[in-house]
């Protein structure tokens, strides 16, 4: 993971979905909260920045529990943003490829480290089964691993995790949603991971149910 540099878990979102008016990366899930098994996977990626605004307080006292180094970026206008707004925040200065990852996600261990070794000199786009509903579905070239499309509708068999690995690919501020910007560089390259998405009561409920395929 050396030839990784930087790191940005986007957690400024209100989590309203959710209902537990509660940041959704300090939600407890299993032993731990969702950012302390991030961290974890980021643990030899030096520098990590964590984008905060709800909680943005209680974001940073935890965190600084875990991991001193982190650097921490204010998205003041989250209630009004977008997760691309906070990762072009937290992006802005950088010139080298770096890792994204919505801070209400759980990965299995050991498939997040072989998407990394899939990180080198294209972008990678991680993707799992479909879960939900309402997810950004894929549609990919299997003999080829890329993906095609994005899509809302209709349901596909696998959805975007909202992990991805982007080396000259910039995320602007102006952009609605992070898939879209990654629209305008297809085909991109996948990787399938086993991960849960939690931004709803459901979600969060179908986590807890499938620890085991976590590692958690």
């Amino acid at each position: 993971m050396q030839c990784i540099k930087h790191a940005i878990i986007s957690m400024a979102g209100l989590g309203s979905r959710l209902g537990f008016n509660m940041t959704k990366g300090l939600l407890k899930v299993g032993e731990k909260r969702i950012i302390d098994y991030q961290l974890e996977l980021l643990e030899d990626i030096p520098d990590v920045r964590i984008v905060i605004g709800f909680q943005e307080y209680k974001v940073m006292a935890h965190v600084k529990n875990i991991r001193e180094d982190v650097t921490f970026v204010r998205n003041p206008d989250f209630r009004n943003t977008s997760n691309s707004y906070s990762i072009y925040l937290a992006s802005k200065d950088l010139k080298d490829p770096y890792l994204i990852i919505d801070g209400d996600l759980l990965i299995n261990k050991t498939d997040f480290q072989n998407f990394i070794k899939e990180c080198s000199n294209e972008s990678v786009i991680g993707i799992t089964p479909t879960k939900t509903e309402e997810a950004v579905f894929v549609s990919i070239n299997k003999y080829k691993h890329l993906i095609n499309n994005f899509q809302r509708n209709p349901k596909l068999e696998y959805e975007w995790t909202g992990l991805a690995y982007l080396n000259d690919i910039f995320i602007h501020k102006n952009q609605g949603y992070v898939y879209r910007e990654l629209e305008k560089n297809l085909p991109l390259k996948y990787h399938i991971l086993e991960c849960f998405e939690i931004d709803t009561e459901a979600d969060f409920d179908l986590a807890m149910n499938n620890l085991d395929k976590l590692g958690l």
